[in-house]
């Protein structure tokens, strides 16, 4: 899981006298950012909502009630209740006017949690489109299209996540080398495989997998053998 909390910019003063007057909501937000890092995912909602609470009375912008959002959406992420955690990205979304990539990025995560694929697939497009160079999110749009079998698209997608330097490069370039393999494009599919192997430095255990049947293919190849090719699904 690669969501992370929002932390409010705010410099807490070290003065009694200057802190008290930091507004209310921002100290539940503090609060609540500080609980969320112990775990303390339950607790930390009832911060946020109560930085909600107070936010209305202070005036706060649409961009911090954004935030609060998504962390709270992050909590309850956490805590498995992924319907509600996707129902605060949405409204994270909102209240950004769709300009908030993290947002999308984790509203793609929870439809994926959901195998909601299309929603999944939708919000991580509308990631990369507000961050063309984010690695990550389009691994997680490559393994979205993988699960609706669009394999043209998911190539597309874990080439840029290589591309862009995604943590999962080495399952990206495996995933790759399976689709080479589905197109009968054997000896690309074994390059795939064997860059794969590199760049995971011999721990992908679905590409040694997956360069084994190109050598057995080499000796006797039948149609079945393809079953025992292994994506990646998870980074």
């Amino acid at each position: 899981m690669r969501l992370s909390f929002f932390v409010f910019a705010a410099v807490l003063t070290v003065t009694l006298s200057v802190a008290a007057q930091t507004p209310l909501s921002e100290r539940h937000f503090e609060n609540g950012t500080q609980a969320a890092r112990a775990g303390q995912f339950e607790s930390a909602i009832k911060k946020y909502r109560q930085a909600i609470l107070f936010s209305g009375a202070e005036n706060e912008s649409d961009d911090f009630l954004a935030r609060i959002h998504f962390n709270i959406g992050v909590c309850l992420f956490n805590l498995r209740h992924t319907t509600q955690a996707a129902a605060e990205f949405t409204e994270a979304i909102k209240l950004s006017r769709r300009n908030y990539q993290k947002a999308f990025y984790a509203l793609g995560m929870a439809h994926g949690e959901l195998k909601n694929w299309r929603a999944a697939e939708a919000a991580f497009r509308e990631a990369v489109k507000l961050k063309k160079d984010d690695g990550e999110a389009w691994f997680d749009l490559g393994l979205a299209l993988l699960e609706r079998e669009d394999y043209d698209r998911a190539e597309t997608a874990f080439q840029k996540a290589i591309k862009f330097e995604s943590t999962g490069a080495a399952d990206a370039h495996n995933n790759i080398g399976v689709i080479s393999a589905l197109k009968a494009n054997f000896s690309a599919a074994e390059i795939e495989f064997k860059t794969a192997l590199i760049k995971s430095n011999g721990k992908s255990i679905e590409a040694q997998s997956n360069l084994e049947f190109c050598k057995l293919r080499k000796r006797n190849f039948n149609q079945n053998l393809l079953a025992r090719l292994k994506f990646n699904r998870k980074n």
